[in-house]
């Protein structure tokens, strides 16, 4: 039925749609940050028919930011000439690439970059290009109404608002149901449940210049909305290691971290938080002079959770202003993720059989997954504890897993113990791996019998990293900025023979 509407609405749109001389769309750019890869699209920009590759830069109309900055006759021109010939190609289609949220960064991007692409057309080509905007204005409208709210993004939210505000279809209906979408995809402490920090401060970049849109055309927004850009700007005040990196979790990267940082640092005043009642997503810990992120989301069968990694209890740490345990990172080149770096072996958790968490399905959400994933904290004699546990391995290998890490606030040091419960006898030999991902540019050296080992920094800080078995170093990578460094872990593993097998460890600055 669905698939029934949008080719009648296709027809129907391409026979009727008019050019109306009365619309205009000067003046509705409400960009706040870049997000635009310069780098990938500078890598394809300039060949010809570049208009035909399948990449998100350009079926998003990314390329536009380029084009602006790259400004005078050659940047107007290669921007009109590949928006007509996209649409030539493209206005017919009924699946890609009017799929998920494409047609709402087309628009966003059209109407953003507006003045620059028509500061030099004829009149003919205005009104091509209004003709344009206009056809993806009412189809932004037509997929808005028949999305279910786990495929609505944020530009949706963007696209569809400015249509209605221009085409002067507003009313209450269609400006609360945006309270109910946000509040649908952050949790209760303000985060993005994508669970990424940079998809997080994406999230939050756009219902910020939702809000001023909203003001715009004179439109009072909810309390809910402020309320939400409060909660979210506060939190990820909160997230960032002390090399400024965020961290790396479900497909994050900083490409854009340094820009993020400093629009929240331009705020005058930031009201404190408590952050107390984390029950799930990433519990952190922070003081001056130490940060711990640590993974307790609960995977869930929708949308949002498409891209989560395999990295349940998986942590990362910084001290002294570098990060020492990290996880593998990931890539956005032409937007696409390599699978393995969402594998539970590229996170700092702990891995039976050699096999992940959950399933992971490129494109999709997880077929298998944690049904249970718990997490508590507690604050005792100056030491906070984190408590973990999921049963991502109990159906395949009647495994239950646990993790406690203990920090030290008087000291620079945290204390881990791992457990893996069996909840039936058997007798199969099922291996364990825990792994501890190494920041980049570190050396070390092995004592007491290759159960201690001792690491360098680059800030040539020591750190003794100590465990109740003999460890190995393994070779591992960070893929960050789309960058890929060689890098090394530390790894504890063996053959699981008891019932409960417990393994503690411990990192600590000499």
């Amino acid at each position: 039925m669905k698939i029934l509407r949008k080719i009648f609405f296709v027809y129907i749109s391409s026979k009727l749609l008019k050019y109306n001389n009365q619309l205009t769309f000067n003046d509705l750019n409400f960009k706040k940050l870049d997000f635009t890869n310069y780098k990938q699209i500078k890598s394809f920009i300039f060949k010809k028919d570049f208009h035909e590759l399948k990449n998100k830069y350009v079926q998003s109309f990314e390329f536009l930011n380029f084009s602006k900055n790259l400004g005078g006759k050659l940047g107007i021109n290669l921007s009109k000439v590949s928006i007509l010939k996209w649409f030539n190609i493209n206005k017919k289609k009924i699946g890609h690439p009017w799929t998920e949220d494409l047609s709402s960064k087309r628009l966003i991007n059209l109407l953003y970059n507006y003045e620059f692409i028509n500061s030099s057309s004829t009149v003919n080509e205005t009104k091509l290009l209004n003709k344009i905007i206009l056809f993806h204005m009412n189809r932004v409208m037509f997929d808005f109404r028949h999305k279910n709210i786990d495929e609505i993004t944020s530009y949706d939210l963007i696209a569809n608002t400015l249509s209605i505000f221009v085409l002067d279809k507003n009313n209450d209906r269609n400006i609360n149901y945006l309270d109910l979408i946000i509040n649908n995809q952050i949790d209760s402490l303000g985060m993005h449940k994508s669970y990424n920090i940079l998809e997080h401060a994406k999230f939050l970049n756009n219902i910020s210049e939702l809000k001023n849109i909203c003001l715009y055309f004179k439109y009072t927004i909810s309390n809910n909305l402020e309320e939400s850009i409060f909660k979210m700007k506060s939190l990820l005040n909160e997230y960032f290691h002390f090399d400024g990196s965020i961290p790396l979790f479900n497909g994050a990267n900083n490409n854009y971290t340094k820009n993020i940082y400093e629009s929240l640092n331009k705020e005058e005043f930031f009201k404190s938080r408590s952050f107390s009642k984390t029950k799930n997503g990433l519990a952190f810990y922070s003081s001056k002079t130490k940060k711990l992120f640590f993974d307790v989301v609960q995977p869930k069968k929708n949308k949002i959770s498409q891209n989560l990694s395999a990295g349940t209890l998986a942590f990362e740490f910084s001290c002294l202003g570098e990060k020492i345990i990290t996880n593998c990172g990931a890539s956005e080149s032409l937007g696409r993720n390599p699978e393995y770096l969402r594998y539970s072996a590229a996170h700092s958790t702990i891995i039976v059989q050699n096999t992940n968490v959950s399933e992971i399905r490129e494109g999709d959400h997880h077929l298998k997954y944690p049904q249970y994933v718990s997490f508590h904290k507690n604050i005792s004699n100056k030491n906070t504890f984190f408590e973990g546990s999921h049963n991502g391995y109990q159906k395949k290998f009647d495994k239950i897993i646990k993790r406690k890490i203990e920090i030290s606030d008087d000291k620079n040091k945290i204390i881990g113990k791992d457990t893996i419960i069996s909840v039936r006898n058997t007798n199969d030999r099922i291996i364990y791996h825990i792994r501890f991902h190494l920041a980049p540019g570190m050396s070390y050296n092995f004592t007491n019998g290759m159960k201690n080992i001792i690491l360098k920094t680059k800030l040539e800080n020591i750190w003794l990293f100590k465990c109740d078995e003999e460890v190995v170093i393994e070779d591992s990578i960070l893929v960050d900025n789309n960058t890929t460094i060689p890098t090394k872990q530390i790894v504890m593993k063996g053959v699981i023979n008891t019932n409960k097998l417990i393994k503690t460890w411990s990192l600590e600055k000499i």
